[in-house]
Parts: C-alpha cells; sequence; structure tokens
C-alpha cells in the first residue's frame, strides 16, 4: 500500500519508507519512553544549535577576517531557509509527534516537516563555507554541529531520520553549488 502523492508528479511515497524510519526512530530511542539521557541534550541542541553556529561563524569573521563571507553565507542561508519551508509546506509530510508515534518535545507546529529546514540551512552553510576551512578551521564544526542537529531533531519528535536526511543532502548540495568564496 502507499500513501497517495502530495505532488502532481512522480510516485507516492510507500508505506513501507515510514516504517522504516519509524524502526530507526525506535533504535535511536526517539519513542514516548526516551531515555532522559538522551532526550536533554537532544532538546537542548535542538534548541540552540543556531547559538554553536553563530559563534563559529563570528569567530570565523573576526579572528580570520571573513565577515564579508560569512555574512554573505548567512544571507544565503535565509534565502534556503524560505525555499525549504517552502517545500516542506508542499509536501506536507506529517510529523513523528502529529502520528501519535511520540511527544511533540519542542512544543512544534504540526505543518509538514520534510526535508527538515535546521538539517537543510545548517548542511547549506557548511557546504558554502567548506572551501574557507584552510583559512578558518574552525567552520569544520559546522558539518557535525547539522548532523548533531539532525540527531536531536529526531530524539525531540519533530522529524522522522529521512526528512533530516533528506535536508541535510539538499542542503550540504546546494552549498557545494553555491561555495560563497566564488561570490565574494
Amino acid at each position: 500500500m502507499s500513501a497517495p502523492s502530495p505532488l502532481p508528479f512522480g510516485p507516492p511515497q510507500p508505506l513501507v519508507f515510514r516504517s522504516a524510519d519509524w524502526a530507526l526512530m525506535r533504535q535511536l530511542g526517539a519513542v514516548h519512553a526516551a531515555p532522559a539521557f538522551l532526550l536533554q541534550p537532544a532538546l537542548w541542541l535542538a534548541r540552540h544549535s543556531g547559538w554553536l553556529v553563530a559563534a563559529v561563524m563570528a569567530y570565523a569573521a573576526l579572528v580570520h577576517g571573513l565577515g564579508p563571507a560569512m555574512l554573505l553565507s548567512l544571507l544565503l542561508a535565509g534565502l534556503v531557509q524560505l525555499g525549504c519551508k517552502r517545500l516542506a509546506r508542499h509536501l506536507n509530510a506529517p510529523r513523528p509527534f502529529a502520528l501519535g508515534l511520540c511527544p511533540n518535545h519542542l512544543g512544534h507546529s504540526a505543518r509538514g516537516g520534510m526535508p527538515s529546514t535546521h538539517a537543510t540551512v545548517l548542511a547549506f552553510l557548511a557546504g558554502c563555507t567548506g572551501p574557507l576551512v584552510a583559512v578558518a578551521p574552525l567552520l569544520w564544526w559546522l558539518g557535525p554541529v547539522a548532523i548533531a542537529t539532525g540527531w536531536a531533531r529526531i530524539q525531540a519528535g519533530a522529524h522522522f531520520p529521512s526528512d533530516v536526511l533528506v535536508g541535510l543532502g539538499l542542503g550540504y548540495g546546494l552549498g557545494l553549488l553555491i561555495p560563497v568564496t566564488t561570490l565574494l
């Protein structure tokens, strides 16, 4: 069986795909009885990873003189965020908590969650600033922060693993297509 496709093109998403998502969520512990030792750090990261990214980018701007590149990458990330939210609204794929699979730990709205905007934007920043890692090695941390934030959003019940994986791939791919160094 499969659910109807929200798109006028392409095959519908098979239910087995969401079954694999749910199986992975159970393995990650992102369930109704999620252990506190996983849930508490995940909630902190899901809410505050933007500050980690801002600190890394501010350091690159101030210490390594990359202010224009960091500003441009943040402006582009804003455009990526808007596009990603439009795509998620169009696809309107339900979030795990909206299906009753786990609690809504973040008090998130029930709007569509595919792809994860957090994962997309953070991976975009990692991809577009990647060429600058040779100048500001701390920028390397943007990739792990994007991945950790994706895990945190799964733990918090805001996303399925596929939402995060699609967001990471989409964001990083866009970032590689638009390296900030070519625009300066």
